[in-house]
């Protein structure tokens, strides 16, 4: 069977493109050059990109691309697609199918939207129970019509199983924060939290991040404490997890986190936030232990409470989230505490994204599944 996969940068789409289901070929069509988060577009791309903005946004009113192709079934990232070719669009929020924020509350954007789906020949991929949950939101009763057309299917991340296992010679308990968005993804409370309970255990912590130097200023004095400034290489990455025994990353604004697998695939326990599909992927009392914050991105219906990210980080460094400090504390405290959960926690990690609903197995088993059935269609 043959896919065209109509992608963007995230390395997400390495895993299918390397890993994929047998007996299914992807041929890749690249949407622009670059990588994620810094994609450079060339002149003849913003044109095509400016027409097409004006096409859906005055023509048809439908975040989807026109698309033709010799292959069975189109699988496009993020976007819908519009062709007589069947087709499968993955994503993390519905604000990805509707075209961005501004469209949110929409009734014609969305009403628009319903109409596509319910009459392509096509299945949309929510990455978790979470983004399913608020396309029912927000596409409200008529959700009903399209629902059919829905499935979860979890990215997949690839285990090299020549990976060296972890080692700790140092006697003390490790955690490791790893994160470019200090303020996004409580560095603060997570210091704070660590300079108590080293007080307490024999523990230390590796903190990987763009820490402003009044930060570091104020936990000097703390011994336990390793400051290391982004970015590193990702080799030297996969070393700080094989040296580590505790994963910390309370976020507050993640509709995924490609980091909690990577890091559960050495094995590790982790400690997180519940926010958008964190607890699909770190199951409270299994794999790691979630916390309560404050503060986060999403409401209820897991719809944006803040205009922008720049909005949650300002409102983030006003004020510390003192009971997601001691909500922190605690949990940091009772896995360093007990080696036994520990790795228990550990083993479920590892077992989710080698051969559970993280893995590639998983994963292809799934996505084959759903080609084959739009193909017969």
């Amino acid at each position: 069977m043959e896919v065209c996969l109509r992608r963007g940068g995230h390395p997400a789409y390495d895993e299918i493109i390397d890993y994929p289901p047998k007996g299914v070929r992807f041929s890749e069509t690249k949407i622009a050059k670059g990588i994620e988060g810094k994609i450079t577009a060339p002149k003849k791309h913003r044109i095509k990109r400016r027409i097409f903005d004006i096409y859906r946004d005055y023509v048809t009113n439908v975040n989807a691309v026109p698309m033709s192709c010799k292959e069975d079934v189109i699988y496009s990232c993020g976007m819908m697609v519009r062709s007589r070719t069947p087709w499968v669009c993955d994503f993390e929020h519905t604000i990805n199918i509707l075209g961005g924020l501004r469209y949110r509350n929409s009734k014609s954007r969305i009403n628009a939207t319903m109409k596509h789906i319910e009459k392509s020949r096509c299945t949309l991929l929510p990455w978790s129970r979470a983004a399913l949950k608020n396309a029912e939101h927000v596409f409200g009763e008529g959700f009903s019509k399209i629902s059919d057309k829905f499935r979860v299917i979890y990215p997949a991340m690839h285990i090299d199983k020549s990976v060296s296992p972890r080692k700790n010679d140092t006697g003390k308990v490790r955690f490791l924060f790893i994160s470019r968005h200090f303020w996004m993804k409580s560095g603060r409370e997570t210091l704070m939290a660590f300079d108590r309970i080293s007080k307490k255990c024999d523990a230390e912590m590796t903190f990987l991040s763009n820490t402003e130097d009044a930060v570091k200023n104020k936990f000097s004095s703390n011994s336990d404490i390793k400051f290391i400034r982004t970015p590193i290489s990702r080799e030297d990455v996969f070393d700080l997890y094989r040296k580590s025994d505790i994963f910390v990353l309370p976020t507050l604004s993640d509709t995924y986190g490609f980091v909690y697998p990577e890091t559960m695939s050495f094995g590790l326990p982790v400690i997180a936030t519940n926010v958008f599909a964190v607890p699909e992927i770190v199951e409270n009392g299994k794999n790691g232990i979630i916390v309560e914050p404050e503060l986060q991105m999403y409401d209820k219906n897991y719809d944006y409470k803040f205009r922008t990210v720049g909005d949650l980080v300002q409102k983030a460094t006003k004020a510390v989230q003192r009971k997601l400090v001691d909500r922190l504390e605690s949990a940091m405290l009772e896995l360093a505490e007990d080696d036994k959960i520990r790795r228990k926690y550990g083993r479920h990690s590892r077992h989710l994204v080698e051969k559970g609903k993280f893995s590639i197995e998983h994963r292809n088993r799934e996505l084959k599944a759903v080609v084959e059935e739009l193909s017969y269609k």
